[in-house]
């Protein structure tokens, strides 16, 4: 535990054994743990209500840190992809009147196409101690403020478990002791918190706050009678939704300044949001503020520039952000008022004080504290129960698009149907089940399942008959993959029916490093193309599909692990896959990497790789065409015991809609051989629109057994 600018020894000390209460039902439970639990709440209580009158006023830097990343998997520590920071200087004054000076302001991102600039019409830190409503970034987050536990009503609604405690030895030789206490709501309610408080001993005073929001009207109030919200279930049901792919956790911390007062140190906003059904992307954010270079209690008034709210006069100038002039912001907040002072972008730009250099991740010890205290987090939260947290406990369940509707060559349209309910008594776990029914053959399929999403790792284990790709590497069953099918008759896959069962493990060996383990047991059946694109017949195409191609037919074991990892603006990922049973054993090895081309505007290049056992598996054999390594011909077009391919693309403009060009070349056969064999080549143009996320690409083969210009829809994260 971090305690900002506190220059001390830490040594850490057990805690008085808090008394336990006996085992009893959740409406018998006491409100407070132990007596000593209640006499130092009541003691908090008291210090928090009382007008704190040690602090007359401060001058302080601070500097503002937010950043995002992409992924796809909650808890994997994926690299930041976009972050800003802003410093400047705070001064405030009691009760409550304040004035912020931003100074400058800097960014950095993975791509050149996407930064972060924020700017602020109010503050968005606590300047000094929580109300009795727990709100952060300004009065608008959440939609309706949280109960502070150390309001006068808090037990209530809250129960209190002195937890632990910590010794802090100062630069002076004088000790600190904070205790924990443990915060949980006893009932349901609108907008309450989970979370623990780090009290100081002796003054009550709170050092550390770190909590996550719960409740049933965080983000929706109960009478908004928006006619939109009636296809979420109303606003519980948009609460519920709201709380199930968005959670918000705060670590408010306070260093002690001159060792007597506790003041603002680093505060932290941190969460994920899960993008439903359109696809399964994970975006974590860091919002992060410190504080440092204190002056305490100097006397010095806050000195406006804009006239009293009340006065009449006009009293904002409020430009947009992108603004080359300075902007100063003014309102009422409460128990004062403050003024917001932004420079011109380019003195901001221009500032050279930082003292540093801007990184794109957190350092590791910033980074795993922010994961711990979301972690601890999370796992308070599990225990509750869903009337608490406003999630419900099982409900439909599509994690994208794709799980609703589907269209590949075999099974024509797809409809599926998916529900999932929380496992009780186990912590991040769901179970789950799907039914699909393909219109073209006719055949219905499902699964069922067991998911744990937790910090340490994703397991799955799953019994399902299925229509599954042999390409075990890369993800087919998507958006765009759909679209593709539908409008163009093209499917970047080969199918076959697999009944069985599979157990997997997805988890994080470092920042940007994803570790994949499967094995599955299967009987493997080959399946016909069954299907043809209206669609595309009526725009003008064949509407037809390729051929599907068999496999060998029989019970296997199959066994893949893949490692992915992100370094600068380039990824790369190699896989391995055993798989044998009746029919005969394959062994094969892939190997991927893509990469933008440093000192060449727009350029990306893509290479993919890999060589099999000899005689591979049908279903084991590399294929060549496609998407995925030449464009301009039929997925499969060749196949082999070994591949490579070669991607190039130029985007020669910026913007959000921009022209790309690509050539593609590629050879596959066995490994002796596929150096020999003549490659296939292709070339072509598109569009692409929101950098990357929606692409369409004209083709055309300038080698190999195929002619004619190639129509593809591509859907994907931006690049």
């Amino acid at each position: 535990m971090g305690l900002g600018l506190l220059t001390a020894a830490v040594i850490l000390a057990a805690a008085p054994a808090p008394h336990v209460a006996p085992a009893s039902t959740a409406d018998t439970l006491p409100t407070f743990s132990s007596e000593a639990t209640r006499a130092l709440v009541l003691r908090a209580q008291a210090r928090h209500a009382a007008d704190d009158t040690t602090v007359s006023d401060y001058t302080a830097k601070l500097r503002y840190r937010v950043s995002f990343a992409l992924g796809r998997r909650k808890w994997a520590r994926v690299p930041t992809y976009a972050v800003e920071e802003q410093e400047g200087t705070v001064h405030w004054q009691a009760p409550n009147d304040l004035r912020l000076d931003i100074l400058g302001r800097r960014n950095a991102s993975r791509s050149k196409d996407i930064t972060l600039s924020s700017d602020f019409t109010r503050p968005w830190f606590v300047p000094r101690g929580l109300g009795d409503s727990v709100r952060i970034f300004g009065n608008d987050f959440p939609t309706r403020a949280a109960l502070h536990p150390l309001a006068a009503d808090g037990p209530e609604w809250y129960r209190y478990e002195l937890t632990d405690s910590l010794a802090l030895t100062t630069a002076r030789g004088t000790t600190v002791r904070l205790y924990s206490v443990e915060v949980v709501p006893s009932r349901p309610g609108p907008s309450l918190v989970a979370g623990t408080l780090w009290i100081d001993s002796a003054t009550a005073q709170v050092a550390r706050f770190t909590f996550r929001y719960v409740g049933t009207e965080l983000w929706v109030d109960r009478d908004d009678d928006d006619p939109d919200l009636k296809t979420l279930g109303g606003a519980k049901g948009a609460n519920s939704f709201i709380n199930r792919i968005l959670t918000v956790d705060s670590d408010l911390e306070y260093g002690l300044q001159d060792e007597r007062y506790w003041m603002p140190s680093r505060q932290v906003l941190s969460g994920t949001l899960q993008l439903p059904i359109i696809s399964d992307i994970v975006i974590p954010f860091e919002a992060i503020t410190t504080f440092w270079d204190y002056d305490i209690n100097s006397g010095a008034p806050v000195v406006f520039d804009t006239p009293p709210p009340d006065s009449g006069a006009k009293k904002t100038m409020d430009r947009e952000s992108d603004s080359l002039e300075a902007v100063v912001r003014s309102g009422t907040w409460a128990g004062g008022r403050y003024e917001v002072h932004r420079p011109p972008v380019d003195t901001l730009k221009s500032y050279t004080a930082w003292g540093d250099s801007l990184t794109l991740d957190l350092n590791p010890e910033e980074d795993q504290q922010v994961r711990d205290v979301q972690v601890q987090l999370a796992t308070l939260a599990e225990d509750l129960p869903s009337d608490v947290t406003g999630i419900k406990p099982g409900g439909v369940n599509y994690e994208a698009f794709a799980d609703i509707f589907r269209y590949n060559r075999v099974q024509g349209p797809s409809l599926g149907y998916g529900y999932a309910v929380d496992v009780p008594g186990w912590s991040f776990t769901r179970a789950q089940a799907t039914l699909r029914f393909g219109f073209s053959d006719a055949r219905l399929t499902g699964q069922l399942g067991l998911v744990r999403e937790a910090p340490s790792g994703r397991w799955r284990l799953d019994a399902y008959r299925s229509i599954t790709e042999v390409e075990p590497f890369f993800k087919v069953n998507t958006f765009g993959n759909t679209m593709n099918g539908v409008f163009a008759a093209h499917d970047d896959a080969d199918y076959y029916l697999a009944q069985g069962g599979r157990i997997g493990y997805e988890t994080s060996v470092g920042r940007g490093l994803e570790l994949i383990l499967q094995t599955r047991f299967e009987d493997q059946q080959s399946v016909v193309t069954d299907a043809r694109s209206a669609i595309n017949d009526l725009l003008g195409g064949s509407g037809d599909f390729p051929v599907n191609p068999a496999v060998t037919e029989g019970f296997f074991v199959g066994v893949t692990a893949s490692l992915e990892g992100v370094v600068g603006t380039g990824n790369w990922r190699i896989g391995a896959e055993g798989l044998g049973g009746e029919g005969g054993t394959t062994g094969r090895f892939m190997a991927e990497l893509r990469q933008r081309v440093f000192g060449m505007r727009g350029v990306t290049v893509t290479g993919r790789g890999g060589v099999a056992t000899t005689d591979p598996l049908p279903q084991s054999a590399f294929r060549l065409g496609g998407l995925k390594t030449v464009r301009g011909f039929d997925y499969g077009t060749y196949q082999g015991q070994a591949f490579w391919s070669a991607q190039g693309d130029w985007t020669p403009l910026k913007g959000k809609v921009r022209p790309v060009l690509f050539v593609d070349v590629g050879q596959a056969g066995t490994v002796g051989g596929v150096f020999s064999q003549k490659p296939l080549v292709g070339a072509g143009a598109g569009v692409s629109f929101f950098n990357g996320i929606v692409r369409f690409d004209l083709s055309v083969p300038l080698q190999g057994p195929a002619s004619g210009l190639r129509f593809d829809i591509q859907f994907g994260a931006p690049r």
